[in-house]
């Protein structure tokens, strides 16, 4: 998902995994995985060649929704770190 949203909504998605993710821990052990958790297509390779990876990354960089959220992203000065 990340490889076709912008880099804010990417942080957006780390929070979550930082923030929400304990939040949701203890609660995830009670649901049965017929509800969620299944692995989706653990039979098939999802592996992508590395080059071609690199290549559609640079691609995306210069998209002009990119290029204007970096705009955004440098007036963010309040944002820190969360790793």
């Amino acid at each position: 998902m990340n490889r076709i949203i912008s880099d804010t909504a990417e942080y957006g998605c780390y929070l979550f995994d930082h923030a929400c993710k304990p939040l949701l821990a203890d609660f995830m052990t009670k649901i049965d995985v017929n509800v969620i958790g299944k692995h989706y297509g653990v039979d098939k390779d999802n592996g992508v060649d590395n080059q071609e990876l690199i290549a559609v990354n640079r691609n995306i960089r210069q998209h002009p929704v990119e290029r204007i959220g970096e705009t955004l992203r440098d007036a963010m000065t309040a944002m820190i770190k969360i790793v």
